[in-house]
């Protein structure tokens, strides 16, 4: 495995992450193993999220783990929405449905305001970085809220002009809600 470039700025909290090449096919490495045993737990967990949600289009292929503090998934050669702008209408549909796919697997992302967390590829979604994903077979359906809402909230940012006065409404309720929750940084996005 060849390490091409360093795709994050890592801090005391965050993993390596490199673009690497592998018998010609470009991939993402993840290393957490700064971490000792914590950051294997860490991996084990977010390679579980990819294994169940790489067949639907829009996440990551998942490649296996090379060590037991590293994975490997497929690089998706888009840009992050936080650089995207005027995506159409369809851009936010798709990205409804591939939210709710990942919920019909009783998984919840809890971070996609953070509008690096979404990739842009050929004006499709791709959604990455799954280490704040649970789990939640029973009474999920209470937390769908917050990944559903995190599309209005990057339709507000990316294609602004495509709020509809209730969305719009909408949104600034979620806003003023977020103020108040504990978990600001998981609403408040980037």
């Amino acid at each position: 495995m060849k390490k091409i470039k360093l795709l994050s700025n890592p801090s005391y909290h965050q993993a390596e992450v490199w673009l690497v090449e592998e018998n010609g096919r470009k991939l993402v490495y993840k290393d957490f193993s700064k971490w000792g045993i914590l950051g294997a737990f860490i991996i084990k967990r977010e390679a579980w999220f990819y294994k169940k949600l790489s067949r639907i289009e829009g996440f990551p292929k998942f490649f296996g783990t090379p060590t037991p503090f590293s994975l490997l998934i497929e690089y998706i050669d888009g840009i992050s929405s936080k650089k995207a702008k005027n995506l159409p209408e369809e851009f936010f549909e798709r990205l409804k449905n591939l939210i709710s796919r990942m919920h019909k697997k009783n998984i919840y992302h809890f971070d996609l305001r953070h509008l690096s967390n979404i990739l842009v590829k050929d004006e499709k979604p791709y959604i990455i970085d799954l280490g704040t994903c649970l789990y939640i077979p029973v009474f999920g359906f209470l937390f769908k809220w917050i990944d559903e809402c995190a599309v209005l909230y990057i339709k507000g940012r990316i294609s602004p002009e495509l709020l509809s006065n209730k969305e719009k409404r909408i949104l600034k309720k979620i806003n003023r809600i977020s103020k108040l929750w504990f978990f600001h940084k998981i609403l408040k996005g980037d």
